[in-house]
C-alpha cells in the first residue's frame, strides 16, 4: 500500500465521488500521542464524549445530539450541525495525530479558525481543542467507528471508516513514527446540498465500556448481596436506566428516571435537578454517585464540562433581589472582600461590566442526549437550609489580568485573565460540585476540585459549602495536560491562578466568619431583648394580681458611683450596687453570650427587687440588707447556670 502526501490523499478522497474506490492508509501519529490514547488516557467514557461535543462546539455547531442505544449500549451515535470536515482537513486529521491545525495559520487556510484571530472559530467562539487527537479519544469506547461529515454547498459527503489497531515502529522513517490504525475514506452523493455537519458512529463497543456505561459491577453487587446475607450491604441507585437481562434484548430491572415519555428534553432534565433538591429532604448531603448509576453520572458530567447555559443562568446574571448577598474580591494576596453596591434588580454582569459567556457565545449551542437536554446543572437558588447563622447565600466575584512584565513569554505563556465567583450556600446539591472547576473556552475536562487546588488551611466545613468557577478568556492553554482533565502544576499560568483563588478563599472565608459573627450577635442580642420583655411583663402581671399598679424604680449602680446613689435615693429611686447582688462569673473568656447571660441576670435582680418592694417585703431592711437578700436569691436562681 502506498502512503500518500497531503495534498494526494486529499485530491484521492476527492477522487472516489466518480471512482467509487475508497483511499485506504494506516493512521500515523507525529508523536506518540494516539498510542497514548488507545491506551487510556481518559478516565471514563463521559470523557470521549465531551471531545466530540468540543469538537462540534469548535466547528460552530448549534445543536449536538447523542444517542447511546441505552441500556443496551450496542452502538453509539453523535451527530453535529457544524461546518463539517472538508476532505483536505480530513486529510490533516488521519495524517497528522496530534498535530492539530488549530490556532495556527494553516487552520485559516482550511476554515477551521477565524480569519481574523487563530484563538477562534470561524464563527468567534473561543476555541477548546489544540492538539487534534479529540475525534480518538473514542478509543475508550471502540476500536472501530464511521465519520461521517459534510460541509455545506457540497454535494457530496464524505465517509471515513476508521480502524484503531496496536501500535508498531516504522522502520522505513527517519524519525519516530506509529502506525495505530487504518482508515478507509470515500465519497458519495448527498441530496441536500445545503446541509452541513458531522456523525460519528461507534461502533463494536469494547464489552468493558458497555458493562461500565450499564453499571455491571454497580448490579453484580447487588446480586452478591441477595445471594450471600452477610455481605456487606449497599443500597441499589435510586435513579437509573434500568437492567438488561444476560444474553437477551428483555429489561430485568425497570428504570427509576425521574422524567416521564412525554416531558420535552428540557423538562427531563429540570426533572432530573429536581429530584437531587428533593433527596436532601433526607440526607445531609447528595452524594450523585450513590443515588444513580453510571449512566446518570455520565449525563451529569457531560452537563458540567460542555460549554451549554445554564440550567437557572449564569451566576453573573443574578439579580439582587435579597436573596443572595454579593460581595467583591480583591487580587492582593491579603485582600478583603467587600460588599458590592448592585442596585435592587440589577445583576452583577451589568454592575461590574463582566463577560464570562453564558452558555455558548457567538450563537445557540445545545447538546441533547438519548431525549434529554443536557445544561450546566449548578444551583445558586432554593437550595437546602440548616441551623448556620448565616441563612442567605453568599457570591463572591473576582477578575483579573496578569501581564507577567518583565519576564519572558516563553517562560510565563503570556497574558492571563479570568474571572471567577466563589459562591456559598449552607447546602451544596450535589456533593460533586463542592470544590472548584476551572473553564478555558467555556469548557473543563476536570471536575470539581474539592480541596480547592490545594488550599491547605482547615477550613473542611467551608469547603464543603462552595462551588466556584473560574473562567479563564486567555491564558492556560498551555497548562492543560493531553487528557484534559488535570494541569501542569508547575505552569505559571497555574500557579498565579492558585495563589489567587487561596487569597480568595481567605477573603470569602474571613468575610463568612465576620458575618457569622455579627449575625450570632444580633440574635442574642434580640433574644436577651425579649427574655428581659418577659421579665419585665411578669413582674407588672405578678404586682397587679396584688392590686398594685405601680412598678417600684429600681436601678443597679457600680459602689464608686456614690453620689449618684444618694441622689437617687433622694429622688425615691432604689438603688442596689451591682457587685453585691450579682454572683460573679465563672466564665474566663468574655463572649456575646456570657455577656448577655449577665445582662439577664441584671435584670432578674431588678425584677425580683421590684416584685419584693412592690409588695411591701423590704421596708424595714437596711441597703445593705436588702443587696443580701437579693444576692442570696440570684445565687439560687443561677445554681443551674
Amino acid at each position: 500500500m502506498v502512503e500518500l502526501d497531503d495534498k494526494a490523499l486529499a485530491k484521492g478522497i476527492r477522487a472516489t465521488e466518480t471512482s467509487r474506490a475508497p483511499v485506504e492508509g494506516t493512521l500515523e501519529t507525529d508523536q506518540r500521542v494516539l498510542a497514548r490514547i488507545t491506551e487510556g488516557i481518559y478516565r471514563q467514557p463521559a470523557s470521549a464524549l465531551r471531545e466530540l461535543v468540543s469538537n462540534a462546539y469548535d466547528a460552530d455547531a448549534s445543536e449536538v445530539v447523542i444517542l447511546t442505544d441505552a441500556p443496551r449500549f450496542g452502538q453509539i451515535t453523535v451527530r453535529d450541525n457544524g461546518r463539517g470536515l472538508s476532505p483536505e482537513v480530513l486529510t490533516q486529521l488521519v495524517k497528522h495525530i496530534g498535530g492539530s491545525v488549530k490556532r495556527s495559520e494553516k487552520g485559516k487556510e482550511l476554515d477551521v479558525t477565524s480569519s481574523k484571530n487563530i484563538n477562534l472559530s470561524p464563527g468567534g467562539r473561543q476555541l477548546i481543542g489544540k492538539l487534534g487527537i479529540g475525534l480518538f479519544s473514542v478509543a475508550q469506547f471502540t476500536r472501530h467507528f464511521l465519520v461521517i461529515t459534510k460541509t455545506a454547498d457540497d454535494g457530496f459527503r464524505t465517509v471515513a471508516d476508521i480502524t484503531l489497531g496496536k501500535k508498531r515502529e516504522r522502520s522505513d522513517k527517519v524519525e519516530a513514527v506509529f502506525e495505530t490504525g487504518h482508515y478507509r475514506i470515500w465519497r458519495e452523493s448527498a441530496a441536500d446540498k445545503k446541509a452541513h455537519g458531522t456523525e460519528i458512529k461507534l461502533l463494536d463497543l469494547l464489552p468493558r465500556t458497555r458493562d461500565e456505561l450499564a453499571s455491571d459491577d454497580l448490579w453484580t453487587r447487588q446480586d452478591y448481596q441477595k445471594a450471600d446475607p452477610d455481605a456487606e450491604k449497599s443500597e441499589p441507585p435510586e435513579i437509573h436506566i434500568g437492567r438488561m437481562e444476560n444474553k437477551t434484548d428483555r429489561l430485568s430491572i425497570q428504570p427509576a428516571l425521574p422524567w416521564g415519555e412525554t416531558d420535552g428534553p428540557r423538562e427531563r432534565f429540570e426533572k432530573l435537578v429536581q429530584e437531587l433538591r428533593t433527596l436532601t429532604n433526607n440526607r445531609e448531603s447528595v452524594d450523585l454517585r450513590k443515588v444513580s448509576d453510571n449512566y446518570i453520572w455520565t449525563l451529569w458530567t457531560l452537563a458540567l464540562s460542555a460549554p451549554v447555559a445554564y440550567l437557572e443562568g449564569h451566576p453573573f446574571d443574578l439579580t439582587n433581589d435579597g436573596e443572595v448577598f454579593f460581595f467583591g474580591l480583591e487580587n492582593r494576596l491579603k485582600g478583603q472582600a467587600r460588599p458590592l453596591e448592585i442596585p435592587k434588580g440589577r445583576s452583577p454582569r451589568k454592575t461590574l461590566k463582566l463577560k464570562s459567556p453564558n452558555g455558548a457565545t457567538a450563537g445557540r449551542f445545545e447538546v441533547f442526549m438519548d431525549g434529554v437536554q443536557i445544561l450546566r446543572p449548578i444551583l445558586f437558588r432554593d437550595l437546602p437550609r440548616t441551623s448556620t447563622a448565616v441563612k442567605n447565600p453568599l457570591l463572591f466575584i473576582g477578575a483579573h489580568r496578569q501581564e507577567f512584565e518583565k519576564k519572558a513569554r516563553e517562560l510565563t505563556g503570556g497574558p492571563l485573565a479570568f474571572e471567577a465567583y466563589l459562591f456559598w450556600a449552607p447546602k451544596i446539591v450535589p456533593k460533586q460540585h463542592q470544590g472548584v472547576i476551572l473553564r478555558v473556552g467555556n469548557a473543563s475536562g476536570a471536575l470539581f476540585d474539592p480541596d480547592f487546588m490545594g488550599y491547605e488551611t482547615s477550613e473542611l466545613t467551608r469547603k464543603s459549602q462552595v462551588t466556584a468557577e473560574v473562567f479563564v478568556t486567555e491564558g492556560l492553554d498551555d497548562a492543560i495536560n493531553i487528557d484534559r482533565e488535570s494541569f501542569n502544576y508547575a505552569h505559571p499560568h497555574y500557579q498565579f491562578l492558585t495563589k489567587w483563588l487561596h487569597s480568595a478563599f481567605r477573603q470569602f472565608s474571613n468575610r463568612h466568619k465576620e458575618l457569622g459573627k455579627q449575625l450570632r450577635t444580633a440574635r442574642l442580642r434580640s433574644e436577651a431583648a425579649h427574655a428581659h420583655e418577659k421579665v419585665a411583663l411578669k413582674v407588672r402581671a405578678a404586682l397587679k394580681s396584688r392590686g398594685i399598679e405601680d412598678v417600684p424604680d429600681v436601678m443597679l449602680l457600680e459602689r464608686v458611683q456614690k453620689a449618684d446613689t444618694a441622689k437617687l435615693r433622694r429622688e425615691g429611686t432604689i438603688v442596689l450596687h451591682k457587685e453585691m447582688v450579682i454572683p460573679p462569673s465563672t466564665q474566663t473568656r468574655r463572649t456575646e453570650g456570657e455577656a448577655n447571660r449577665l445582662r439577664l441576670a441584671e435584670k432578674k435582680a431588678v425584677a425580683i427587687t421590684q416584685l419584693l418592694h412592690g409588695m411591701g417585703l423590704l421596708d424595714s431592711l437596711s441597703y445593705a440588707e436588702q443587696e443580701k437578700l437579693i444576692r442570696d436569691i440570684m445565687e439560687i436562681v443561677m445554681l443551674e447556670e
